[in-house]
């Protein structure tokens, strides 16, 4: 039970972090455009590749994923999505995404996704980012948060 307290504290922690560092609108343009019913919406599957890394399936309801009208008139619950590894962004053209290894550079990596209009606007429902958090944790970065010895 110590360990999930711990777990969430520093998960909690990390998503503040980046929160804030999304919040500085000096550097990002972001245009948000508010989605009509029937509402889209996306969760993430995260399931470890048997080779390296990890496989990220967007799972979306009422999206069409469109790549091949990017930069081109919207669609009403028609684009793409756009996958953040701790923050960093990464364009998304179907429900599947590889994540390498080397990506994967914190002991708990933030996986945040969020549908996209063909424009890169984010699609918002009362204003708010139409997205799914989830998180990896880093196998390779030891046992920092195991006191046994």
């Amino acid at each position: 039970m110590r360990f999930i307290n711990i777990l969430l504290l520093i998960l909690s922690l990390f998503t503040l972090q980046v929160s804030a560092q999304h919040k500085d609108t000096k550097n990002h343009n972001h245009k948000s455009i508010e989605a009509k019913n029937p509402y889209p919406s996306v969760d993430i599957k995260v399931i470890k590749d048997a080779k390296s890394g990890y496989n990220i399936q967007l799972v979306t309801k009422n999206f069409k994923f469109t790549p091949e009208k990017v930069n081109k008139e919207n669609v009403m619950n028609e684009g793409h999505a756009h996958i953040y590894i701790n923050g960093n962004k990464n364009r998304v053209y179907s429900e599947w995404y590889h994540i390498e290894d080397e990506k994967l550079t914190q002991p708990i990596n933030q996986i945040r996704a969020t549908l996209n209009a063909n424009d890169h606007s984010e699609y918002t429902v009362n204003s708010r980012p139409i997205e799914a958090i989830g998180a990896i944790k880093n196998e390779n970065i030891g046992n920092w948060y195991n006191n046994k010895k």
